[in-house]
């Protein structure tokens, strides 16, 4: 069934969300509690790699591991997310990244570790689906502005992550930091079970009228519309209608069904889309996190590239993770007044630009050089982060409401694999040079492979 036709045009600003503008809040606190656990990863890398005594390959384990997670997480979470609803796997992300993470600050054995850190990553993953909820809420003439507030609680999460480290790590360990870093998104999941309501949307495409009638009641109240005699009526009006549930389907025909919605996305009208979609997430996976890992690496405390030391220069780290805030609030105003496209482009670009630099003056000794070079290192992160989260907002414009979800999934596994290659970039023993170099390319490939992508500003979602 199609939502359009199950409601009336007088009620057409409820399903777009336009009463709603506080809808991003919860979808905010999610993302937020994904980058604390996500930011860890830059801290766990050398304190991890001292406490088992590990060597290169295994670190950059550390880090791979959750990024595979998070590919298996994101490929089960489109389909079973249609089939059961969104709220659920909303909540299972908080619940799951709290959980493992808890348990994963008291493991034993380096293999206990990454065997918990892989199921953080699990449910990491899974947080494409609040995202693509929210867009389809929201009106074009807001949509951009409002997803791009809703990516600033990922750049506050790192920010937390930060700070924690900072009052963690130099008095208890490691640990601690776990710890501290899992209690935000069991705080949320607690908070959200009472207040994240169902898609009514999805109720209203497997049939549940009356479910989705009150979700519509409890949004029209809290915006104070609970009144308004044509709010109301346009949702008796999807009340009277009797529900009409759609027929359950068997696991093999939810596989074959899913698996008719990744081949879509390669027909003939969407694969160049598609292609170039897929350039830009992964080189943007590789170029965000390994520009995260650069930041640790250059201002930790070890004494040479052969050894870990859980030290670092917290200040320097603090400020230069403040950058994700400043770029991304700073790319608000003009993700709608310039375009998606030209937006994205400038601000890859610029990362690409702001990382020369870094790979030629990171290991220099000159106060002036290393103050250049961390000025540089903090308009990367900041851009980076800016770009990214438009490209986030790009691509739930890009594909029609029947496989944007399947689109937005398919490219955040595509991210990961580009994020879990990250970690052998920047921690593998080569040079800070090679490493950045890499980085460079991949954030050419994004800005190139953006311009190449439609201009969706405005546009209002098929």
């Amino acid at each position: 069934m199609r939502i359009a036709a199950a409601m009336p045009r007088r009620g057409a600003a409820i399903v777009r969300g336009e009463a709603d503008p506080e809808a991003a809040n919860p979808q905010a606190l999610l993302i937020m509690a994904d980058s604390v656990e996500a930011s860890l990863l830059s801290f766990l890398n050398a304190c991890v790699g001292a406490a088992f005594n590990l060597n290169r390959a295994e670190a950059a384990s550390v880090v791979s591991i959750v990024f595979a997670g998070e590919t298996v997480g994101a490929l089960v979470a489109g389909p079973l997310s249609d089939k059961t609803g969104r709220k659920g796997i909303s909540l299972a992300s908080a619940f799951g990244v709290a959980v493992f993470g808890f348990g994963s600050a008291f493991a034993q054995s380096y293999a206990a570790f990454v065997t918990l850190r892989l199921l953080v990553g699990v449910f990491i993953g899974t947080f494409a689906v609040p995202f693509d909820l929210l867009a389809e809420q929201l009106p074009a003439s807001i949509r951009g502005r409002a997803l791009m507030w809703v990516q600033v609680g990922w750049s506050i999460g790192a920010m937390y992550c930060c700070a924690a480290a900072w009052v963690t790590l130099p008095i208890w360990s490691w640990r601690s930091l776990t710890l501290a870093c899992a209690i935000p998104p069991m705080i949320i999941f607690l908070a959200l079970v009472y207040f994240l309501d169902e898609s009514p949307r999805w109720f209203l495409e497997v049939g549940r009228r009356k479910d989705a009638a009150e979700v519509f009641r409890r949004i029209a109240v809290k915006n104070g519309r609970g009144d308004d005699p044509k709010v109301m009526e346009a949702i008796a009006e999807i009340e009277r209608d009797d529900d009409d549930v759609a027929k359950e389907e068997s696991s093999l025909q939810l596989f074959h069904d899913a698996w008719t919605q990744y081949k879509a996305l390669w027909d003939a009208k969407r694969r160049c889309t598609t292609a170039a979609v897929w350039a830009v997430w992964f080189g943007f996976g590789l170029a965000y996190y390994g520009v995260t890992l650069l930041v640790t690496r250059i201002y930790d405390y070890a004494d040479d590239d052969d050894d870990f030391k859980c030290k670092f220069r917290y200040w320097q780290i603090f400020v230069v993770f403040s950058a994700e805030f400043v770029g991304t609030v700073a790319l608000v105003p003009f993700i709608d007044s310039v375009g998606r496209v030209r937006s994205a482009f400038a601000t890859y670009a610029l990362t690409a630009i702001c990382l020369v630099p870094v790979a030629l003056g990171a290991t220099a000794n000159a106060v002036a050089t290393q103050r250049f070079v961390f000025g540089c290192l903090y308009v990367a992160l900041g851009s980076i982060t800016a770009a990214s989260s438009i490209t986030w907002v790009h691509i739930t414009e890009l594909y029609p409401t029947e496989v944007r979800s399947t689109g937005h999934t398919a490219a955040f596994v595509v991210a990961r694999v580009g994020a879990f290659l990250s970690g052998y970039v920047v921690d593998n023993g080569a040079s800070i040079l090679e490493a950045t170099f890499v980085l460079i390319l991949s954030t050419a490939v994004c800005a190139i492979g953006t311009a190449t992508l439609e201009e969706t500003r405005g546009k209002r979602l098929e």
